[in-house]
């Protein structure tokens, strides 16, 4: 089918993030300096009490936060083949997640997910600047102008023009595909992560690639209906 021929170009992937220490008040005894840059965001943002703001907000920035896993799809040899990439050390994570769109660049294969020109390429980018890695150019935007990026979006697709915000579960629902936050959720991610439940986490995020290869499969066969036989 021509959707599978399509789906065979795509890096499926998802990121789960979370606060790179488990409070607030952790973060203000080993880190006084980014503490303090913390409170001032959070008054700046309205977040409320810092604590409160890391509770809630943290996961949303990588300059005080971490990835827990990146999960990806693609399909080879006719099947879907999910994985996902983890670790403890920080520096070699972003090094496999770096290894990982590299072979993507050289395979020509096109980053695709809900929400990642917004989400999860930015933050990709700015931890592998923090760790002094290259960025792969399928993910790279430094002198690229917007339409030289190549990067398949489904939240633009869904959304259309609207300025309305729309999740990706109600996208899937709108679609009539199962919902992938059956267990948890994104704003569970940071206290799963630090009660120790990584591979929950990991499990959720898997999911999530299933549920957004579905969904591509669905519009991009109303998108190019003259394409499929």
């Amino acid at each position: 089918m021509y959707s599978k021929k399509k789906l065979s170009s795509m890096l499926f992937f998802d990121i789960e993030t979370c606060g790179k220490y488990e409070s607030f008040e952790d973060f203000a005894i080993r880190d006084t300096e980014g503490a303090h840059i913390w409170e001032k965001k959070c008054n700046r943002l309205n977040y409320g009490a810092p604590e409160l703001g890391w509770s809630n907000k943290v996961a949303l920035y990588p300059e005080f936060g971490r990835i827990v896993c990146l999960s990806y799809g693609i399909w080879k040899n006719g099947e879907l083949a999910i994985s996902t990439i983890m670790s403890e050390d920080e520096n070699e994570m972003m090094r496999l997640i770096a290894n990982l769109f590299h072979k993507a660049s050289a395979s020509g294969l096109v980053p695709t997910g809900w929400n990642i020109k917004n989400f999860d390429i930015p933050w990709v980018q700015r931890k592998l600047l923090i760790h002094g890695l290259q960025i792969p150019q399928s993910i790279s935007t430094y002198e690229k102008k917007p339409w030289d990026v190549s990067v398949i979006d489904l939240k633009e697709m869904w959304k259309s023009f609207s300025s309305l915000d729309v999740t990706f579960e109600e996208a899937a629902y709108g679609m009539g595909i199962p919902s992938p936050k059956d267990d948890i959720d994104g704003s569970q991610v940071h206290s799963e992560y630090w009660k120790g439940n990584s591979q929950r986490i990991k499990t959720y995020c898997e999911k999530d690639v299933k549920t957004m290869i579905l969904l591509c499969e669905k519009l991009y066969k109303i998108y190019e209906p003259k394409l499929i036989p």
